[in-house]
């Protein structure tokens, strides 16, 4: 009786081991990787306003959000331009781009601003953004080389607040897509 419990409990791991082999070998995992914040590319001020990194809580729609940076428009606009393939890379790197962005509450009675966004100098999104207001924005960027984004004050004579993005990650290409290529 007990080397036939033992034969069966052999079997049994045995199936269990090469049935696991088995869907291990014929599957396709998706490589799971961290999405690379946008500020570790090489970013540059682009426009008139005021562009900072700078991390700080904010309170956006009643909800409390960590602020990577602002662009701060004032009277006119605020940009900033960032590479994302390096000169040296022919192939894309990056898939997605994914932004979370908002004016504060504190900014109630401060003017709309308009928030572009644009990918090897094509404008491919444009959000008007209200104060306590947040947006979130996700493009593909799979055949891009720089993005943009620009923030333009809506008021010509009233000061715009500065929109805080708590949200700037790319997501890369998986490898195995990246072989394809």
């Amino acid at each position: 009786m007990q080397i036939h419990k033992y034969k069966l409990i052999k079997s049994l791991v045995l199936g269990i081991v090469i049935t696991s082999a088995t869907v291990l070998a014929n599957s396709n995992p998706i490589q799971a990787r961290s999405p690379i914040p946008l500020l570790n590319a090489k970013c540059v001020s682009s426009g008139e306003g005021n562009v900072r990194e700078q991390k700080q809580n904010v309170s956006i729609g009643k909800a409390v959000y960590t602020s990577l940076f602002f662009l701060g428009p004032g009277y006119r606009s605020a940009a900033m331009t960032c590479r994302i393939r390096p000169e040296n890379r022919p192939n894309p790197v990056f898939q997605t781009l994914n932004l979370g962005f908002g004016i504060r509450d504190n900014d109630a009675d401060s003017p709309n601003v308009q928030v572009n966004i644009f990918v090897d100098g094509q404008q491919v999104e444009s959000r008007s953004i209200a104060p306590a207001q947040a947006q979130n924005v996700v493009l593909d960027v799979s055949q891009a080389s720089n993005i943009a984004i620009e923030a333009t004050c809506t008021s010509g004579v009233r000061f715009c607040p500065r929109v805080h993005f708590f949200r700037a990650n790319l997501e890369r290409i998986p490898r195995n897509a990246q072989k394809q290529n």
